[in-house]
Parts: C-alpha cells; sequence; structure tokens
C-alpha cells in the first residue's frame, strides 16, 4: 500500500511580518482621522495670523446723510438694508452709539452694521463659521468630550502602536540598529533643539 504523500508543515511566520500587518492596517484604519488632525494643526499652528474657526465677511456702501442722526426713518433703514442686500424686516437687536460719530446697529450677536455719522458709510460685518475646517479643531480639541474622548485616546494609542511598528519593520543594516535607528535620531534632533532653544 502506498502511503499518500504528506502535506509540508506551514512554516511559523516571524513576529516581524505581524508588525507590518499590524502597521498596514492600522494606517488605512487611521487615514481619516490622521487627515483631520493634520489639517487642524496647520489651521492652529497659524493661529496669531488669522482665525481658524471663523472667517470675517466686510461689506461698505455710502449712504446719504441721515435726517436725524440718532433715529433712522422707517425709509432710512430700508434703503440701508436694501444696500446691504438684507431681505428681513429692519428689527435689530440693539441700535447703540460707540462714539459720537458711530451708530451700531446688532443684527445678531454675530452680525453688525457700523455707520459712521461724518462720512455716512455703512459697514456690514458678519462673523461665520469656517464650514469644516471649524469642525476638525472641534474635534482636534476634543469639544464633543464623552465618546470621542475614548476614540481620540485609541487614535493615541495607535500612532505609538504605528510609530513602533515602523520602526522595527526592517532588520539588519536598514533596522533600528542601522538607516531606521539613523533617521529616527535625525528626527528627534530638530523637536529636542526647538524645545532647549524656548523653553530653557
Amino acid at each position: 500500500m502506498v502511503n499518500a504523500p504528506q502535506k509540508p508543515l506551514k512554516k511559523a511566520r516571524p513576529w516581524r511580518f505581524y508588525s507590518i500587518l499590524l502597521h498596514r492596517y492600522l494606517g488605512y484604519f487611521f487615514l481619516g482621522i490622521t487627515v483631520v488632525y493634520a489639517l487642524s494643526g496647520l489651521a492652529v499652528n497659524h493661529v496669531d495670523q488669522w482665525n481658524p474657526n471663523y472667517m470675517t465677511e466686510k461689506q461698505q456702501v455710502q449712504l446719504a446723510p441721515l435726517k436725524d442722526k440718532e433715529n433712522l426713518s422707517s425709509a432710512e433703514a430700508k434703503t440701508l438694508y436694501q444696500k446691504l442686500g438684507i431681505k428681513q424686516a429692519f428689527n435689530p437687536q440693539n441700535v447703540f452709539y460707540p462714539d459720537p460719530h458711530s451708530i451700531e446697529i446688532l443684527l445678531s450677536e454675530n452680525d453688525k452694521i457700523t455707520l459712521s455719522t461724518e462720512t455716512w458709510k455703512a459697514e456690514r460685518e458678519q462673523i461665520r463659521r469656517r464650514p469644516v475646517l471649524h469642525l476638525f479643531n472641534a474635534l482636534h480639541l476634543n469639544e464633543p468630550k464623552k465618546a470621542w474622548t475614548l476614540y481620540a485616546d485609541s487614535y493615541a494609542i495607535g500612532l505609538l502602536v504605528l510609530a513602533l511598528t515602523g520602526l522595527l519593520m526592517k532588520k539588519g543594516k536598514k533596522g533600528i540598529w542601522g538607516e531606521a535607528g539613523i533617521w529616527t535620531v535625525a528626527g528627534m534632533i530638530l523637536p529636542v533643539a526647538l524645545i532647549l532653544l524656548y523653553y530653557r
């Protein structure tokens, strides 16, 4: 009786194989949130140059002198709104006088008109949220709290795993004691130098 050929035994995969696999799929899984954090980080890094959450829109129009500097007639208010493209009825939250030559009309918390009684120029200033970036920044700063905190924590741990598995992907001359180690040390020199420079 002829014995059936035996199947060759499968070799155990080295741990490095699973490290590479983990690195790959964590990278896929966290790709979206990495984009969110990267764009938000770029935005808030330049907060002294611009507002990463809100944008200000300004619009100026020229008016004829008011008959009464302290009161807008209904006809004058209608003309002002028409020139600014405001279709609603004149019903502001407040009208006040910050100085002898200005009238401020508060339409809402983020929308106001300033009228100069010297030049009779009116300027409307509207503050609007940046549509997508405002949300990215809120997520980056963990404003939602609750379940988002758990997800953000898992992302932080995922980044650590990505860093460590990336460091151990290669062996030999290209590994941690060779090329990978040199690049790792090189990448640490600049941030450490900046920390010492600004916080010594």
